[in-house]
C-alpha cells in the first residue's frame, strides 16, 4: 500500500514500475504501466544497466525474492532510488490493489 500511495503522488515521468518476473508471469497480470525484464534471463544485468539512474524505480515480483535480488543488482550498478514492493504482486493483489 505505501507502493501504491507513492504511485499516486508522483508524475509517471519520475518513477519506472519494473517487474522482474517472467514474460508469462507478466503477461498474466501485472501492475498497470509496469515495464518487464526478467530476472532469470541472461541479459536482465544489461537491460538494466541501459535504464536512466536518475529516476525512481518500484521494482517487483511475485512474492519478493527475486526483486530483492534485482535491487542488489541494481545498486551495483550505481541505482540509488530504488523501492522493492515487499511481498510482491501476490501482497499488492492481497491488499485489492489494481492490476491489469
Amino acid at each position: 500500500s505505501d507502493a501504491h500511495e507513492l504511485m499516486n503522488n508522483l508524475s509517471e515521468l519520475e518513477f519506472v514500475i519494473l517487474d522482474v518476473r517472467s514474460p508469462g508471469e507478466y503477461s498474466e497480470e501485472h501492475i498497470a504501466r509496469a515495464e518487464n525484464i526478467d530476472y532469470m534471463s541472461k541479459i536482465f544485468k544489461s537491460e538494466i544497466d541501459k535504464r536512466d539512474r536518475n529516476k525512481k524505480y518500484l521494482v517487483y515480483c511475485r512474492s519478493g525474492h527475486r526483486s530483492s535480488d534485482a535491487v542488489k543488482i541494481m545498486i551495483e550498478l550505481g541505482f540509488t532510488d530504488i523501492h522493492n514492493i515487499s511481498g510482491g504482486i501476490n501482497k499488492w493483489k492481497g491488499e485489492g490493489l489494481p492490476i491489469v
